[in-house]
């Protein structure tokens, strides 16, 4: 697997000044890659923290340099309370916001945050759900007994509301949109009534939402819902983007903002037994295939002795990628009578948070869309 820096990087900047634009701030999902260097290069663009999903990677990036960490779940874990505690206390520049989505929650924090005399405070959000979703109260006078609980802790200090509005949708037809919409309100409004509760008492109201998929309702739901608080969105993939899902999700793919899909893995055909059928030396272990199969994208230099360095496979409309087992993808189509063993076709994925855990090292490159691109040094995951 190869990552196109120059990609990465300007992905970073259409985001954050779009963001920006916008008086957002940004704690991209840090579970996407899992990779501190990438971390570090959002930070340096302009992003003010970074979010994670588990207990362990929130430590893991407070042991990496992030000073800001977002945990975007429940902390229920009694060890794992402590374990972020001590990280608290052992510096005063790091900030830790957490959700909690009912009053259990608020108190397994605070019992054993007393417990183990924890300094620090712990900011927290309450995880606003919805029907069918994920995570979350459901009712609104739930969200409000909630954040009154999180306001009378002694340990920790209410900052506002979050919510995931990916559960909603996955696609940009109308339904979707306002059903998403809808999920948003539903947050704005709980929003709104803890700030005017006055719950939160201590600095600016956060409320929080956007994956990769819609940030623009978000941005435009949220700030028009909830003016006195600070929108922070936690999109991840966008600093990596991809040739599946977000390709067709984005509100960031058109024009002079448009994002890139800066990952791409290398494959390299072992056999055509079949006409109109090769395999390839990737499969389930080394590919994203959750949401979408591989696209490929054409094929590279490197190939097999006498094939042309750059032929193009990927205008053949009739080649994709079919199946994957463990270790081999099924390549079909017309575009196989131009494929020998032994030349190499670049894959383009769905979905990079399925992707960067498949490689523990992957290649940073410099002209990605090149038949043989510059490999440029390397970056490591956390996975």
């Amino acid at each position: 697997m190869t990552l196109d820096v120059a990609a990465v990087r300007r992905n970073e900047r259409r985001l954050l000044d779009w963001v920006g634009e916008h008086g957002a701030q940004l704690f991209p999902h840090g579970k996407t890659t899992m990779a501190p260097a990438l971390w570090a290069s959002a930070i340096e663009a302009g992003a003010r923290g970074i979010t994670f999903a588990t207990p362990w990677q929130a430590r893991a990036g407070f042991e990496h340099g992030v000073q800001r960490v977002l945990l975007a779940n429940n902390l229920v874990d009694p060890v794992a309370i402590r374990g972020l505690s001590r990280c608290l206390d052992e510096s005063p520049d790091r900030r830790l916001t957490v959700w909690v989505d009912s009053e259990r929650a608020v108190g397994i924090l605070e019992e054993e945050r007393l417990r183990a005399g924890a300094r620090a405070p712990i900011d927290v959000l309450v995880d606003v759900g919805g029907p069918g979703g994920r995570t979350g109260a459901r009712a609104l006078d739930e969200v409000r007994a909630v954040a009154a609980a999180a306001a009378a802790s002694s340990t920790l200090r209410l900052a506002g509301v979050a919510g995931w509005e990916g559960h909603f949708g996955a696609d940009r037809a109308p339904a979707t949109l306002e059903r998403v919409r809808g999920y948003l309100r539903r947050v704005g409004e709980a929003a709104s009534r803890v700030v005017r509760d006055g719950l939160v008492r201590d600095g600016v109201p956060i409320v929080s939402a956007g994956g990769s998929a819609y940030p623009d309702l978000v941005l435009e739901e949220l700030s028009a819902l909830v003016p006195e608080a600070t929108v922070v969105l936690r999109s991840g993939a966008a600093q990596i983007h991809d040739d599946g899902l977000y390709s067709r999700v984005s509100p960031l793919r058109g024009g002079g903002r448009a994002l890139t899909a800066s990952m791409r893995v290398w494959a390299r055909v072992l056999s055509v037994p079949e006409p109109e059928l090769a395999l390839l030396d990737a499969g389930k272990r080394d590919l994203a295939f959750d949401v979408d199969l591989p696209v490929p994208l054409g094929m590279a230099a490197g190939a097999a002795p006498g094939a042309e360095p750059g032929s193009s496979a990927a205008g053949v409309p009739a080649l994709s990628v079919s199946a994957l087992n463990d270790q081999h993808a099924f390549l079909r189509g017309a575009g196989v009578a131009d494929l020998r063993p032994g030349d190499v076709v670049p894959l383009g994925m769905s979905h990079p948070c399925t992707a960067f855990d498949k490689w523990p090292i992957i290649a940073t490159v410099e002209g990605a869309d090149d038949p043989d691109p510059l490999i440029t040094g390397a970056i490591a995951t956390l996975f």
